[in-house]
């Protein structure tokens, strides 16, 4: 049996070895690197922030979790609630595509944290997150792999660019009004839904999954009228 050091290595070389790999090659393998990470680490954070914000009543992906019972002992159920949301927009974001390069923003520093929280629980002996830090760097290295693919998007904070008003030239990519106020209905919706637990659970799920509905629908008719706008003659 392989020593657990071995395994929390792989964590963080098995990732790293996929960004290589995806961004070399390029193609069909760094679409399905974009499409499988921007699922499985907004599924990660979606089900982080519901466990949370639901006190701790809707299971989780990825464990052990950061529960209430620990934070009360430092009087943080707000921060947990905060932590909560934040994870919430930010899977919602990865989850949509249309927000993914925002959501991978933001999870940067998501990460960064967790790592950080777990390692000094390591270093105080807590077994419970031993080897947590190893694999949240794997999902770091992951979330870095999607800034490297948008960095023709992200370059333009690092460089300004010689020629601005080329920018502001440039359309956005936008949908007839109703269909975005559809869209962004949903997601409030959605956002609001979550944080009606002290209501009930009940409650809480039913509004998610109306909003998730609606958030379905105006993505749906969203791409349907780009599909449409794109066909020759249309």
């Amino acid at each position: 049996m392989p020593a657990p050091e071995f395994f929390y290595t792989l964590t963080v070389m098995l990732p790293i070895l996929a960004v290589a790999l995806t961004l070399w090659t390029g193609g069909w393998l760094r679409r399905l690197y974009l499409i499988s990470v921007r699922l499985l680490l907004g599924a990660f954070m979606l089900s982080a922030g519901l466990y949370k914000l639901s006190d701790n009543q809707i299971p989780w992906l990825m464990g052990p979790p950061m529960n209430h019972t620990l934070l009360a002992k430092y009087g943080l159920q707000l921060f947990a609630q905060f932590i909560g949301v934040a994870q919430l927009i930010i899977g919602l974001s990865l989850l949509t595509g249309r927000f993914a390069l925002l959501g991978a923003l933001m999870l940067v520093p998501m990460w960064v944290g967790i790592i950080m929280f777990t390692w000094s629980q390591d270093w105080q002996g807590v077994e419970d997150w031993r080897g947590t830090p190893s694999l949240v760097c794997g999902f770091l290295i992951l979330t870095l792999g999607l800034l490297l693919h948008d960095y023709h998007r992200l370059k333009y904070l690092l460089y300004p660019p010689t020629q601005p008003e080329t920018i502001r030239a440039v359309p956005l990519r936008t949908g007839p009004l109703p269909l975005e106020m559809l869209w962004w209905l949903g997601a409030a919706v959605f956002m609001g839904g979550s944080l009606l637990y002290p209501v009930s659970l009940r409650v809480m799920v039913g509004t998610m999954l109306a909003g998730l509905l609606l958030l379905a629908a105006g993505g749906l008719l969203l791409w349907r009228r780009r599909r449409l706008a794109a066909k020759p003659g249309a």
